[in-house]
């Protein structure tokens, strides 16, 4: 497989090292005028968060990511994960030990914030089932499935708050610094459960988005007044609060 430095190689060689330059630049301006974009009520957030809001949000998601993990590690160790080739064991446990990471630390911006992580809680034992309306940790190509959506939605929740912390001025940069370090984390979680559903169990999916069916979120863009086509699949959506709420709600009830 081609890797990425060698296809920039080609298509320097192939366009010129000058008009490649002037092509990166064009785009570097592009998406630089994406932040001085108004934001239109097509795309705008159904409620304006306070950067301290934003973060129990988050700390909300990663806590309900850490423990179906947590849960994944026991299903590996005597449960339905236990034919989990090794190659995607030490996959999950590694996507698992940063999804840790990121409840302690999101755990500690909240409390300079002046919020306390303890009361951002997730019920006891979470109904997974929702998800796909069977246990997901009963057999390994449902919990991969299932696990993609959860970290898809991760992905796109991230980029949904980028205009309320934008809006904070200087009390949001910080926050909008670590959201997007996560945000780029939960991408390539994202992509790493793709490729193990396509290498092990044969899934018609890649690591990439193939098309715009595979976007989760793509009509909170219709309307906006951007000059990117976020239907075409090399833009991906983003998820307000609402939307995100509407998919995790009924896995955050008590089973």
């Amino acid at each position: 497989m081609k890797t990425l430095f060698s296809l920039a190689g080609q298509l320097v060689v192939s366009l010129g090292l000058a008009a490649t330059w002037g092509r990166m630049l064009i785009l570097s301006l592009l998406l630089l005028s994406l932040l001085t974009i108004p934001v239109t009520a097509a795309s705008a957030q159904s409620a304006t968060l306070t950067p301290k809001e934003v973060v129990e949000y988050a700390l909300t998601l990663e806590k309900l990511e850490a423990d179906m993990y947590s849960r994944a590690f026991t299903a590996i160790k005597s449960g339905g994960l236990m034919s989990l080739p090794e190659p995607a064991k030490k996959a999950i446990k590694s996507y698992g030990q940063d999804e840790g990471m990121h409840v302690t630390d999101l755990s500690a911006v909240l409390t300079s914030l002046g919020g306390n992580p303890d009361a951002i809680a997730i019920p006891k034992n979470p109904n997974y089932d929702a998800i796909l309306n069977r246990d997901p940790f009963n057999n390994p190509e449902d919990f991969l499935l299932a696990l993609q959506y959860v970290e898809d939605t991760g992905v796109a929740a991230y980029k949904g708050q980028v205009q309320n912390l934008l809006a904070a001025g200087d009390a949001g940069k910080v926050v909008l610094a670590g959201a997007l370090e996560i945000h780029t984390i939960e991408a390539r979680h994202a992509a790493g459960v793709r490729y193990l559903r396509q290498t092990y169990y044969g899934a018609d999916v890649r690591p990439w988005v193939r098309d715009a069916s595979e976007v989760l979120f793509n009509k909170n863009r219709e309307g906006s007044n951007s000059p990117i086509p976020f239907s075409n699949e090399a833009f991906d959506g983003f998820a307000t609060k609402d939307e995100v709420i509407a998919l995790v709600g009924p896995i955050l009830t008590e089973k």
